[in-house]
């Protein structure tokens, strides 16, 4: 799936951006399968604009597009709700810090990381979003033979 960002704080000219979100390995977090799931739900609603954030009331009516904060609560919301440790503290700036995190865990090159997330290519701060996972396994005296 590929999706245009049309404006961001990275791109005060509104150039716009195509990001490619490949497909998930477990249905219940594939975001392709959400996306195709979400259109459902805007057909079945009679909507013609699809919008990935949106309002939905505790009916089920779909509103227009969220609010500033939304997402944090959303986010902060659903981390407390689901016992994460500190989750008053989750907003949704941790979702790009955990993405970039499990990527990097993954194996996935820094660079690749940082194209992705729309990092300047050799900007360092991508690296402050990289969370350290493991203490022991992510350190920097591991491997030099001490």
């Amino acid at each position: 799936m590929e999706v245009v960002i049309r404006t961001s704080k990275t791109d005060k000219d509104s150039t716009g951006e195509t990001i490619a979100i490949p497909r998930g390995s477990h249905p219940l977090t594939d975001p392709v399968a959400a996306w195709r799931d979400w259109l459902h739900v805007l057909d079945q609603a009679g909507d013609a604009t699809p919008r990935l954030l949106r309002r939905v009331n505790r009916h089920g009516t779909i509103g227009p597009s969220l609010g500033a904060d939304a997402v944090n609560v959303i986010v902060r919301d659903l981390a407390v709700r689901a016992g994460v440790p500190s989750a008053d503290t989750i907003n949704a700036h941790s979702l790009r810090a955990g993405g970039a995190t499990v990527a990097y865990a993954a194996g996935v090159p820094v660079a690749i990381i940082a194209k992705h997330g729309r990092w300047a290519p050799t900007s360092p701060v991508v690296l402050r979003y990289i969370r350290a996972v493991d203490r022991w396994r992510d350190n920097a005296m591991r491997n030099v033979g001490l």
